[in-house]
């Protein structure tokens, strides 16, 4: 395991934001690399060495790690690991942590790009389905209905839903860019969801957009999608 001093190790888990852990890890890796603690080409520890330094679980450093792969700060190289990428990505690592430490600051941006990739993957969807897609979307519109009704927390439910949509696009780089998008704007959907009224809203929403893709309906998917989008950021 790599030596690095103890501060930069900690991390802030007292500001009620679990789910931003990701970022703060983004974070300290982001400062290892430009400290010379990790050099370009060299392997990051793994998940379970960096889930151990940073004594969390592996969810939050597996969040991470793919928001680094996806901005091109590290690869995966077979047979060594996850790599630091042997360019100069001085500026890159200068630039990456306004969008990842504070998301809201670039939430607007972050809004628009995922209205447009959901549009695309909607219409895709309503085309392209099948009913194993119709029936994953349907397993997590029945889970997002029981936890309403039992006040359970439903943004997993409707992060299934949405990703079941993406999936039946049939599109590897819209799947890659969303898988990134949903890392950053979790915190979003888990605060627009916690009031019961929007949830209810959200479901409703789901379940005409699901019909409309069912139905292979695109026009109209894409319109009850840009509307749920717009009212609910969910």
């Amino acid at each position: 395991m790599l030596s690095i001093p103890q501060e930069e190790q900690e991390l802030n888990k007292l500001t009620g934001n679990s789910e931003m852990l990701y970022a703060q890890i983004v974070e300290r890796i982001r400062m290892w690399i430009m400290k010379g603690y990790i050099k370009e080409g060299e392997a990051l520890p793994s998940e379970r060495e960096l889930a151990q330094l940073f004594n969390v679980s592996r969810m939050p450093v597996s969040q991470a790690i793919k928001i680094l792969e996806f901005l091109g700060v590290v690869k995966y190289i077979r047979g060594k690991g996850v790599c630091v990428q042997q360019i100069d990505i001085k500026h890159l690592l200068n630039n990456i942590g306004f969008l990842v430490l504070n998301p809201q600051s670039g939430l607007k941006d972050l809004l628009e790009a995922r209205e447009a990739i959901e549009l695309q993957a909607v219409r895709l969807a309503a085309q392209r389905r099948t009913k194993n897609d119709l029936d994953m979307m349907e397993d997590a519109l029945l889970e997002m209905e029981r936890n309403i009704t039992m006040k359970k927390d439903v943004s997993n439910a409707s992060i299934r839903f949405h990703t079941a949509i993406i999936v039946a696009a049939g599109n590897d780089v819209i799947v890659k860019v969303n898988e990134f998008l949903m890392a950053l704007l979790l915190f979003s959907r888990q605060k627009s969801l916690r009031e019961i009224a929007q949830q209810d809203i959200a479901l409703c929403s789901h379940k005409r957009i699901y019909q409309a893709i069912k139905e292979q309906n695109a026009d109209e998917a894409v319109r009850e999608m840009l509307e749920h989008l717009r009212e609910l950021k969910t």
